[in-house]
């Protein structure tokens, strides 16, 4: 695979840098008074792998993300997070106060394709994760939603699916084929992702899931060929389900 998102990673990782003194001493390279950190991306890995070091001393990988050809930019853009969180954490760097102001929640968009739609959706359904939202850009200073589904919407429709709870349910589902007939193609794999997350293991919630949408076989065939993929993708797994 070449290397054609390592921009968009550095890109996200560019504010952090600026922040905590950290000037370009190399291709993917930046060094301040105590640290220097690379980045690179491993092709016999095929992943993007994160380096620190003491102002003067060997480097050590601290974090690696699987990255191969079925990645997309947004997912550059969480690596860069991620990379960036890791940096904090390992460096013992306070985040900046900019990124704990008040955070605007998602707007739908007109023609109702991409993340921010598909998310507004779900608060509106779900509003006692709005606070969670919030604190969750905070931390962040992105949406990374997959992690903020599956920490939130994820156990809500597994509790909702398990239940059998019908009123519950059809409150849920229209959200879900709307957002299959006018998402992009990351939205409608991420709300498929979610379904997937919460009935891949849980047979009464995948009978229920079936008897929701047998008007949308289509659907429910492919929410539950994800759920497959989901038992064996490690990384989807971590973010998807919280055991």
């Amino acid at each position: 695979m070449d290397n054609r998102y390592i921009g968009k990673v550095i890109e996200e990782m560019t504010p952090f840098f600026e922040e905590n003194g950290y000037k370009k001493t190399g291709e993917n390279e930046y060094e301040n008074e105590k640290f220097k950190v690379k980045v690179a991306y491993g092709d016999e890995r095929q992943m993007y792998l994160l380096y620190l070091a003491a102002a003067e001393g060997e480097y050590a990988e601290i974090s690696g993300w699987l990255f191969d050809d079925s990645q997309t930019e947004s997912d550059a853009t969480s690596v860069g997070i991620d990379f960036t969180e890791t940096l904090l954490e390992k460096t013992g760097t306070k985040k900046n106060s900019r990124v704990a102001a008040m955070v605007d929640m998602p707007v739908a968009k007109k023609d109702g394709t991409d993340i921010g739609t598909f998310a507004k959706k779900m608060l509106d359904v779900y509003p006692q994760f709005k606070d969670a939202y919030r604190a969750h850009v905070s931390k962040y200073g992105n949406f990374l939603y997959l992690n903020f589904f599956g920490d939130t919407v994820v156990p809500q429709l597994k509790a909702v699916l398990s239940s059998g709870d019908r009123k519950a349910i059809k409150k849920i589902v229209p959200v879900f084929e709307s957002t299959y007939i006018t998402g992009d193609k990351d939205t409608v794999n991420a709300m498929l992702a979610c379904i997937a997350a919460a009935v891949c293991e849980d047979e009464e919630a995948k009978k229920n899931l079936a008897e929701a949408l047998k008007e949308n076989d289509h659907m429910y065939k492919a929410a539950t060929e994800l759920g497959e993929k989901l038992k064996v993708n490690k990384k989807l797994r971590e973010a998807l389900i919280k055991n």
